[in-house]
Order: structure tokens, then C-alpha cells, then sequence
């Protein structure tokens, strides 16, 4: 029988497990014991308050800063249970993102605002959501957002708290209110356009043809507070599925319930000022065989408007880019995209970035790949000529610039994706002759 050593005494398997599990039933009851000496997180957070609130002890801004800083943490650790800790929830991440919060007269009806837009939340009596409405200042009427709903539905604070960021970035910008109103209803105006133009792609039934072939990809509109996205490239990589050992196929709905692959989402930065589209630009000719074309017309005094700001393709990952085909990007949309200092060689830079920098760019010892029956090492030589940077986004001022940018950005995600391949961090690393 197989015996442990522990000192000078041996202890059979069985007897060592029970021992533990005696140890630890001994820890837990004198946890039970003192468990009635400690207050739940709720009152701890009101005595925290009350403290605050006590003017015998006054304290100064610092002070008062680590202490919200401890509520915060405190109240995000509360499960919400009812309408008192569902209004302090929503009241903690609000403060958070540097918003308004004000409870309406019912005690029900919850309002989250900035300068240009609010959110009216309807609660019932035990805390659950009815509904959410979004205003905005260049709106009239108020909207029903079912993403909102959903998502405080679920208790997800966390995917609310970034709608609420998504809907704040539309108007950071350093203009007055007019402008700004002008600013989101250009942004509405280019997600008309590109809508229309991923409903005349419709035709494309099969999944392939519609991702890699078509002038937006696979388009998820905006939904709440997230913006627009388009994917444009999905690696053979991310369609492996590693329990079954096999290659699921390309469908719409696996891309976007998985977030598969290579996307961008449609975004607006304050800039320099620049002319947008305040209307639609898209116009659908149809020739004497029924087939859709689509046109754009240019920016004029009567379609657009000057706004410090630009329309930006926010990349879901940082993706290291030839020099070469940034100028192309560049002279599309006649913008700098990157600064030209920030270049390193592009294999160097694909190979430190596909292994999380674990693999030091510039190496020349060769890049195993390590397979179950044979290892593999891939050499691959530098073009002085060919640089590249990291790219992580890319502004625009057009609706007909963003087909263009796409047919780029799959050149680059297919290059990457072949060199990426030969490198694996974790495989055995030997001589190759």
C-alpha cells in the first residue's frame, strides 16, 4: 500500500484526506461562531454614511474620497434585491461616470442625465425594471430601449455601465450644445447609410461571401448604448471547436452570439473640425435588370455641417499594420491615422503581438510549431522596406470611406493571421539545420 512520508511518521492516503477534511469542518464552525458578531454589508454601509454625515468629525476631500471609494466597493458587492438597493446602485455607478442622478417624486422613477442626453428608469415596488426611456436634446420624443431593460433585467450593472459610457462618448466634444446635437445626428445619418448598404448585400446568402465580399461585412446595429459593428474577417482559428476536435462553419449567428473574429465598431471623436453628414447620403440606383447600385454624394453646405469631431472605426483589438497599407487608408480618407515614429519591422511586430510579447520581436532563432507526431520551425526574413505600426483606430469623415477601409483591414487580418500561425510561445523550442 502507498504510503506518504511526513517526517519521521508515514500516513496512508485515505487517513490524510480525512485529516483535511476534519481541519477544515474544525475552520468553518469557528467561522459559524463568530458570524452573529459581524453586520451585514447593507447597515455597514449605512454606518459608513452616517459617519460621514456626523459633523464632530470632520473630514477633508481625500478622506472623504476613500471613504466613497469604499461604499462604492461595498455597494457593488450587495446583491440587489429591492427597490432601495437598485436606486443605490444605479446612484453609486452614476457618480461613478461623473453623471447626474435624481429620484422622481413617485420614488420609482429614476433619472440619469448629462448636458445632452437622459435616461428615465420605471421601477415597480420590489425594484424590477418596466421600462427604460432615452432622451436625447437633438430628439423630441423619448425611446424605449429594450437593450437597457435587459440588461439591468439580468442584474448585468457591468454591460450597463459601458452603455452609459457609449452614449456619453458621442458628445465628448469641445463645442456647445448646438453642435453636439449636430454631432449625434451626423452619427445616426452614417448608421443609415451603412444599414442601407448591408440591405442591398442581403442577396448574399452564403455566410462566407457576405463576410469577406461585401462592402460592410456582417453589421450588427447599434443596440442601446453600443455602437454599430462590423466584422469583416473571421480566422480558421476562431471556428475550431477543441472538445469536439473539429471546425464549426461560418454562419451569422455563430459570428455575432461568440463575437467571432475581426470587427470594428462605428464610433465619433472629438477632432479637429471637419465636415459630416447631417443627412443621408446614399442613393440606390436600380438599372433595367432589377440590380441595386449604390451612390454616395459629396459633402456640401447642404448635407453636412463643420463639427470638432470625426468618425472613427474602433478596432475590437489592436492590429499591427504595413505601413504601406495605412498610407492606402490614409489617402481614402485624406486623414492621418497613425504617427509615423511609433514603426517597428512587421513580422517582429505581428510575432510580439500574436504571442502577448511572451516572444521577443526580432528574433532569428526560428518559430517552432510543435504538432503531435512532428515539430515544425519557420524562419522568416525581415523587408527592411516593410514597417509596421499598431493600429487601433481609424477616423473617417465619409460613409463611402468605410468599404474601402474594410477591403484593407482583411488584407492585413489575412497576412497576420498566416504568420500568427507559426507562432506558438508554449511549443519546445530546439535546433533547426
Amino acid at each position: 500500500m502507498n504510503r506518504v512520508t511526513n517526517g519521521s511518521s508515514t500516513m496512508p492516503p485515505s487517513a490524510m484526506d480525512k485529516s483535511k477534511d476534519w481541519q477544515l469542518e474544525i475552520l468553518m464552525e469557528k467561522l459559524r461562531s463568530k458570524s452573529s458578531q459581524y453586520k451585514s454589508l447593507a447597515e455597514i454601509s449605512k454606518n459608513v454614511r452616517m459617519a460621514m454625515l456626523d459633523k464632530r468629525y470632520a473630514l477633508d476631500s481625500v478622506e472623504k474620497s476613500q471613504h466613497q471609494k469604499c461604499l462604492d466597493t461595498l455597494q457593488h458587492s450587495i446583491k440587489v434585491t429591492s427597490l432601495q438597493s437598485m436606486i443605490e446602485r444605479l446612484e453609486s455607478l452614476t457618480r461613478q461616470l461623473g453623471l447626474k442622478f435624481m429620484v422622481g417624486p413617485s420614488g420609482v422613477e429614476l433619472f440619469i442625465s448629462s448636458d445632452m442626453f437622459y435616461l428615465e428608469i420605471v421601477l415597480d415596488q420590489t425594484g424590477a425594471v418596466k421600462d427604460v426611456k432615452v432622451h436625447h436634446e437633438s430628439k423630441l420624443e423619448q425611446q424605449s430601449c429594450s437593450e437597457l431593460v435587459n440588461c439591468l433585467s439580468r442584474g448585468d450593472f457591468a454591460d450597463f455601465t459601458a452603455q452609459l459610457e457609449g452614449f456619453a462618448s458621442i458628445y465628448q466634444l469641445n463645442a456647445e450644445k448646438k453642435i453636439k446635437c449636430k454631432a449625434f445626428t451626423a452619427l445616426q445619418s452614417l448608421e443609415s447609410d451603412l444599414s442601407t448598404l448591408a440591405q442591398l448585400q442581403s442577396f448574399m446568402k452564403e455566410p462566407f461571401n457576405l463576410l469577406y465580399k461585401s462592402p460592410v461585412g456582417v453589421l450588427e446595429k447599434r443596440r442601446g448604448g453600443h455602437p454599430m459593428k462590423l466584422t469583416y474577417f473571421v480566422s480558421p482559428y476562431d471556428l475550431l471547436n477543441v472538445e469536439k476536435c473539429d471546425i464549426e462553419p461560418i454562419t451569422v449567428d455563430t459570428i455575432i452570439s461568440k463575437s467571432l473574429g475581426y470587427s470594428v465598431t462605428v464610433c465619433m471623436e472629438g477632432s479637429a473640425t471637419h465636415k459630416l453628414q447631417t443627412t443621408t447620403l446614399i442613393t440606390v440606383n436600380r438599372n433595367i435588370n432589377g440590380k441595386s447600385t449604390p451612390s454616395f454624394s459629396s459633402l456640401s453646405s447642404q448635407n453636412s455641417a463643420a463639427i470638432p469631431a470625426c468618425f472613427v472605426l474602433k478596432l475590437n483589438k489592436p492590429m499591427p499594420m504595413c505601413v504601406s497599407l495605412v498610407r492606402q487608408i490614409q489617402q481614402v480618407t485624406e486623414l492621418d491615422t497613425i504617427e509615423q515614429s511609433t514603426t517597428h519591422p512587421l513580422l517582429s511586430l505581428i510575432v510580439h503581438h500574436a504571442s502577448d510579447g511572451k516572444m521577443e520581436s526580432g528574433s532569428n532563432k526560428g518559430l517552432f510549431v510543435t504538432l503531435p507526431d512532428q515539430t515544425h520551425c519557420y524562419f522568416m526574413t525581415e523587408n527592411k522596406t516593410m514597417d509596421g505600426v499598431l493600429v487601433t483606430s481609424i477616423p473617417f469623415t465619409h460613409p463611402a470611406h468605410v468599404s474601402q477601409i474594410l477591403v484593407i483591414l482583411r488584407q492585413q487580418a489575412l497576412f497576420n493571421t498566416i504568420i500568427s500561425s507559426c507562432v506558438r510561445p508554449n511549443s519546445k523550442q530546439g535546433k533547426c539545420n
